[in-house]
């Protein structure tokens, strides 16, 4: 009777499930193992989401390009902060949940700073990272991600491929981890894009361009580094991560630019921690009903997925587990 129940809720609907937040440019998407899509969020004004959270109260946070914006769970937006004098100069990517969604850690790469703000959208406090203005605005920062336990931030720098350990609120680099020389070699210039880092001080990290996925130890030396051949996935980027509860880990696959269909071929996965890829979502699952944008070139399909938050939808107060 019990195996019936249980049976039964879940082709109803009714049974808790896995979910998948996709920040995708110009929308979030959020869909489940099986590829439906859950809630399909379109912006109006703000491009580049570049990174994207489920919060406890079934609300949404998201850094754009121009700054950090707040959803209800009703999709309805409550709260908007802006950086840079102009577009031209300005370029937030990231962003991390703090105090439990009643504030953002933001992720100012035009400025190099990390901005603290409230749910008001009142800026707290601003800590300086390393100047790198002589880098292209694209290049300089990108994924900003807790390091658990800590009062430290890890931030990646992006075309330097070097990851810094930053002390909050101080600013002082306590670890800086170049990665460019733990990586295999690649025709390809080799970018940083995210970090994950884990509660036994283990480190994930991804190359957007290079398509490498690198297993750290707290210290920063090499436990494992795969290709997205060796993997077995076919896309044209890898890129955020987020922690499962099983002990593995999603992580996004970019379809940007693509210069011929099978190279999207894959837009997430799970990954074990042997490296293994267990579980994927292809272009084919999710595309129906979408409707994505279509590349100028090669006039492709393209998502233009960047991150991934998992959660459970009937335990949110469990979110943003540590």
């Amino acid at each position: 009777m019990r195996t019936f129940l249980a049976f039964a809720l879940t082709v109803l609907g009714l049974r808790a499930e896995e979910r998948f937040l996709l920040a995708a440019d110009t929308r979030i998407i959020e869909v489940n193992r099986a590829g439906r899509v859950t809630e399909d969020w379109k912006s109006t004004g703000n491009v580049g989401i570049y990174d994207a959270w489920r919060l406890p109260d079934g609300g949404i946070a998201y850094a754009h390009r121009r700054g950090l914006a707040v959803l209800d769970a009703k999709q309805k937006a409550v709260m908007s902060y802006r950086v840079g004098a102009t577009a031209k100069d300005t370029e937030a990517n990231s962003v991390e949940i703090l105090e439990g969604g009643k504030e953002f850690a933001l992720m100012d790469s035009g400025a190099c700073s990390i901005k603290v703000i409230d749910r008001s959208g009142m800026l707290l406090r601003e800590v300086k990272l390393p100047d790198l203005a002589a880098t292209p605005l694209h290049s300089r920062y990108r994924m900003i991600r807790k390091a658990p336990g800590e009062a430290a931030f890890w931030v990646c720098q992006y075309a330097q491929a070097t990851s810094l350990k930053v002390e909050w609120p101080t600013g002082v680099v306590q670890a800086s981890i170049p990665v460019a020389p733990l990586l295999k070699t690649s025709p390809t210039t080799k970018k940083l894009f995210a970090f994950l880092p884990s509660a036994d001080g283990s480190i994930w990290a991804t190359t957007s361009t290079g398509l490498q996925l690198l297993h750290l130890s707290s210290k920063g030396e090499k436990i494992g580094v795969w290709t997205s051949e060796e993997l077995g996935l076919s896309c044209r980027y890898l890129l955020g991560l987020s922690r499962l509860t099983n002990g593995n880990f999603a992580m996004a696959c970019g379809d940007y630019h693509l210069n011929r269909e099978s190279e999207g071929r894959d837009v997430l996965c799970e990954v074990a921690p042997d490296g293994k890829i267990v579980w994927r979502l292809t272009r084919e699952q999710l595309l129906n009903g979408l409707n994505p944008g279509v590349s100028k070139t090669a006039k492709l399909e393209e998502l233009h997925i960047t991150s991934v938050h998992a959660y459970n939808s009937e335990h949110l107060s469990d979110c943003l587990r540590p």
